[in-house]
């Protein structure tokens, strides 16, 4: 998958998280008349991350120095 497409893919799971934590917001507190309800916003980014995210992307690749291994692959 390219960057771009990536990218974008990202940015819509982003909005689609945010709209659906901000609409469970706002109708538990019309409902309730409770703000509390307000946390569903970072609980759904939360869930949409877990759902999303991929760790492989988080990890610079491995690099060679002179034919040598990186230097932190000893460390605990």
């Amino acid at each position: 998958m390219s960057a771009s497409r990536n990218l974008k893919n990202r940015l819509a799971w982003f909005v689609v998280c945010l709209s659906a934590g901000a609409a469970a917001g706002m109708a538990g507190a019309w409902f309730t008349g409770n703000p509390s309800w307000y946390l569903a916003i970072p609980v759904a980014l939360a869930l949409g991350w877990l759902r999303v995210a991929n760790p492989d992307e988080c990890t610079p690749p491995a690099t060679r120095r002179a034919g040598r291994a990186p230097d932190d692959d000893g460390a605990p």
